[in-house]
């Protein structure tokens, strides 16, 4: 199911969201937060995290109630409440550890250290995102693995490991290409785009943080809302480097590339001229 697809399917059903017993209300304002996150819906995620919290207390299934916060630390990034996504992303992680959701765990994972990352807990991030690196290869997920190296490898950035940086995320790109996944691709992309200003690059970084946003948004996505401040810190620096309007011009020039131009551009560091 697409997101689309499925922001309509809880679009119809929200409105009979009170009749439902307890956990299958939770299940679906639970849906509502995750699709309305991955659109970029922030009124509809704002909403549907209300009223998931209030029913937070009465939700006995533990798993039901660690994906419940999961979805609560996601949508608290939204309003940039960074200490309420790290408690709650961490009650996540505590509650899915030891039950077979790999998928869900690496999740947690993820979220409780990039917040970390975020907040300038680098320690700390370290080890949860090792943690996720560790459990991707013991479930042979290529998401997994490519969402953690990609989470890494920023978090190298970060640390001024530029070298380090660069391995893991074109391995976590070439993970995320297997995988199939936009969401992992324009990470990656929107990662290179970073690393590329770093490297003093500022013409390649606007090119493939251009294809990231373009990419994202002919999929109907919309940057995660824990990683929107770093994403626009990257455009602040890069707009100032390269002047506002060529900026302009290389940004709309990546908006228009293809995966696999934009994955070029990313790896070989070509940039088109501006047209």
């Amino acid at each position: 199911m697409t997101w689309a697809r499925s922001r309509s399917w809880v679009g119809q059903l929200l409105p009979t969201a009170d009749t439902l017993d307890p956990q299958a209300r939770a299940e679906l304002l639970w849906t509502a937060a995750v699709t309305a996150v991955e659109v970029g819906d922030d009124p509809a995620a704002l909403s549907a995290r209300q009223r998931l919290g209030a029913l937070l207390d009465g939700i006995d299934d533990p798993f039901l109630r660690a994906l419940c916060q999961l979805a609560l630390a996601w949508t608290s990034t939204i309003g940039e409440d960074l200490d309420g996504a790290l408690q709650e992303a961490s009650a996540s992680l505590a509650g899915l550890r030891g039950q077979d959701a790999p998928v869900w765990t690496a999740s947690a994972g993820l979220t409780t250290g990039l917040v970390e990352m975020t907040v300038g807990r680098c320690d700390d991030a370290l080890g949860h995102l090792t943690e996720v690196h560790d459990l991707a290869q013991r479930s042979d997920n290529p998401w997994i693995a490519a969402m953690s190296e990609v989470a890494l490898g920023t978090l190298a950035l970060v640390r001024g490991r530029a070298e380090e940086a660069r391995v893991l995320l074109d391995e976590a790109l070439g993970l995320s290409l297997a995988a199939r996944s936009t969401r992992s691709v324009t990470l990656c992309l929107a990662a290179l785009a970073r690393w590329a200003l770093v490297a003093g690059d500022p013409e390649r970084a606007a090119l493939v943080a251009g294809a990231a946003e373009g990419l994202r948004r002919r999929a109907g996505l919309r940057t995660w809302p824990m990683m929107r401040q770093g994403e626009a810190e990257l455009v602040a620096q890069v707009r100032q480097a390269l002047g506002a309007d060529h900026f302009d011009q290389v940004s709309a020039t990546g908006a228009r590339l293809t995966q696999r131009d934009a994955v070029a551009a990313a790896r070989a560091g070509t940039v088109p001229a501006p047209g």
